[in-house]
């Protein structure tokens, strides 16, 4: 199977990464299943964070003893020079490596962060010193912001990009990945199912993996998806007419405003299931009748009731949707289809 090249870094890898946000999920030995499958299938390189609770232990736990097979990727919000390396020292623990191959500074979202973290004493300052130091080998940045993107590329200092890219969210295709390509910065593409709301794997990693830079990271916690994925990867990458047909069709349904299932809008003082609630319309149409007048689709729309658009989940969605009225929304399309479903009309 031909390598990818992540950018100038001279890492060559599987044309897939794993993305390690699920296997949250999951308790220990199911991840390290998980994991280690996609390792013996020839994924070589995985992405987690600090932010994703127990995933750098659960992924530790699975490299043990064949660290060398794979390389790894992690990031850290935190902005502050000491608090990254701080971080570096916690993932290193929890990774069970003597250096992490690819360090990044984690959801650069906008022009107040970006000044932050390249400040005096910023996390970049930290990032520059714990490489000189050996802790890691390249420095990259995570973003969802096209815009704070190319602001990052033209620092000169990140030799990884991450980026949203799938094929609702291609605004990079524009300049960004022949930017990046030109400038020798390698590209992980988050996101690439749209966050789960793409339910059709084959057509969206098909969609990125034809552009032939960017390595995708689908997330993954079941052996099953480790095994399509990888056979999506080792097939063709040209899409057919029925298969752009069902691009199209797809972007008509969820449009731009949708919800990725990011989880950082969570938890919700007022507890409100946010991310099922604004999966509703997609999912409602898939699910048998008793399983939305009394299981989990139920439970979400009972909590939409209690939404005070108090706009805490505003100052932490990176896509700054408008998750209240969104929330308010989606409630009273289930109350609809809740009422229907039980014969209230």
């Amino acid at each position: 199977m031909e390598k990818r090249k992540l950018g100038n870094t001279g890492i060559e890898v599987f044309p897939i990464a794993f993305g390690g946000i699920p296997i949250q999920r999951v308790d220990v030995d199911r991840a390290v299943e998980v994991v280690r499958r996609a390792i013996e299938l020839g994924i070589d390189l995985i992405d987690t964070a600090r932010g994703y609770t127990d995933s750098e232990i659960k992924i530790g736990k699975a490299i043990k003893g064949i660290q060398k097979k794979v390389y790894i990727a992690t990031k850290s919000g935190n902005r502050t020079k000491d608090g990254i390396l701080k971080d570096v020292e916690i993932s290193l623990n929890n990774l069970g490596v003597d250096s992490i191959d690819i360090y990044q500074l984690h959801g650069v979202n906008s022009k107040e962060i970006f000044d932050t973290v390249m400040a005096k004493d910023g996390a970049l300052e930290g990032l520059k010193e714990a490489k000189k130091k050996g802790l890691i080998k390249h420095i990259g940045v995570s973003s969802h912001s096209t815009d704070m993107i190319l602001e990052l590329i033209d620092t000169g200092e990140f030799e990884v990009i991450q980026l949203c890219y799938n094929f609702i969210e291609n605004k990079c295709e524009e300049k960004i990945l022949d930017l990046a390509r030109e400038r020798g910065i390698g590209l992980i593409g988050m996101k690439p199912l749209g966050g789960g709301m793409i339910e059709n794997a084959r057509i969206a990693l098909k969609y990125v993996l034809r552009q032939g830079y960017v390595i995708p990271d689908p997330g993954m916690e079941s052996i099953r998806e480790v095994e399509e994925n990888v056979s999506i990867a080792r097939g063709s990458y040209e899409l057919t007419e029925e298969e752009l047909e069902e691009i199209e069709r797809i972007r008509k349904e969820l449009g731009s405003v949708f919800c990725r299932r990011c989880q950082y809008c969570q938890p919700c003082p007022q507890g409100v299931h946010i991310s099922s609630l604004l999966g509703a319309k997609s999912v409602v149409k898939r699910l048998p009748k008793e399983r939305i007048i009394s299981g989990w689709v139920y439970e979400a729309y009972l909590s939409g009731k209690n939404c005070t658009r108090c706009g805490v989940c505003l100052t932490k969605c990176p896509y700054n949707l408008p998750i209240p009225d969104l929330v308010e929304e989606n409630t009273a399309f289930l109350e609809r289809v809740i009422r229907e479903l039980k014969g209230e009309g």
